[in-house]
């Protein structure tokens, strides 16, 4: 074999060498921008000594040419990454053209399911659930976002249910500078000394047949959700709470009223919004979400609201 011939051979094959090993090395299974395609991709990234991990799905509207909204969605205490699509949040992606990101919080398997909690910090009533840098992984899954996504970097908002919704306060509170707004469906507090740097809207969303972090702030009557040691917020104080960070004046006014759900909202600094949304009968669930266990247990789902009026209100409220 001609010594050219060999020496290019030999080197194709250092270079190959090469490229394999730096691929072994990888933590993150994110694919390259041209990859992500309208459909679901999963992601790893190693943050604060960990492998955390989250979803997406691209709508079917992403064309990569156009910057598309952000939602994040955080499941509840014991849920997992895959609890965004059991609410049926992938639809809602495809109808309005958000980019959905269910990020997954710590925990371990159970039954071969992920048991997840997120760590939404402390209030006067106590502190849940874990001890996790939550705050900067989801800051740092949003830039992995960014860097591989057309994102806006204008409208990104976060959403959660009950751990879920605890978190999405906190984000709040500490990300106001990147989350434009927020949506809580059974949060059990705000974390105590909140200040965010600007306003950010909230909306608070609470059934009065919440078993789980009942509706006049009481202990939940059955030991599947009273394995947490902290008092809750009935959500008139949550709201009250935000009401005094955003600086909201004046009375309510009934922004939305069907069937058994009424939303109050309230004006506030900086063109930011607070509302209060009541649905009657309701149990700890997402408003035609999952009706992920028996509704003995956590009370039933409700149609009378649903991911429709969430998008509704971020879609008024882009970063100012």
């Amino acid at each position: 074999m001609d010594k050219k011939i060999l020496l290019a051979v030999v080197f194709a094959a250092l270079i190959l060498m090469v490229l394999v090993l730096i691929n072994r090395g990888r933590t993150s299974e994110k694919p390259l921008e041209s990859d992500l395609t309208p459909g679901d991709h999963t992601f790893t990234l190693q943050h604060d000594g960990l492998t955390r991990s989250y979803k997406i799905h691209v709508p079917e509207l992403y064309d990569g040419a156009t910057a598309a909204p952000l939602v994040i969605y955080l499941h509840g205490g014991a849920g997992n990454m895959d609890s965004a699509r059991s609410d049926g949040i992938a639809a809602y992606s495809d109808k309005y053209g958000f980019i959905l990101a269910a990020p997954e919080g710590t925990g371990e398997k159970k039954l071969g399911k992920m048991r997840a909690s997120w760590n939404g910090g402390t209030w006067a009533g106590g502190s849940c659930c874990t001890d996790t840098d939550d705050v900067g992984f989801i800051s740092e899954m949003i830039d992995e976002l960014k860097a591989n996504l057309n994102v806006d970097p204008k409208r990104i908002y976060a959403m959660g249910i009950s751990n879920g919704g605890l978190m999405a306060n906190r984000l709040a509170c500490e990300l106001s500078d990147r989350i434009a707004a927020v949506a809580t469906v059974a949060p059990a507090a705000v974390p105590g000394g909140c200040d965010p740097s600007k306003p950010v809207s909230v909306m608070d969303i609470h059934g009065t047949g919440d078993t789980c972090n009942p509706y006049d702030g009481s202990e939940p009557p059955f030991s599947f959700c009273a394995d947490v040691d902290y008092k809750r917020m009935a959500p008139q104080e949550t709201v009250d709470t935000w009401l005094g960070i955003n600086g909201c004046s004046g009375d309510p006014v009934t922004a939305y009223q069907n069937g058994d759900a009424t939303c109050l909202s309230y004006q506030c600094r900086g063109g930011s919004e607070v509302q209060l949304c009541t649905v009657e009968g309701m149990g700890h669930t997402w408003p035609s979400g999952a009706q992920y266990l028996s509704a003995s247990m956590v009370g039933p789902v409700s149609e009378d609201m649903s991911t429709d009026q969430i998008w509704g209100f971020f879609e008024k409220h882009p970063v100012a």
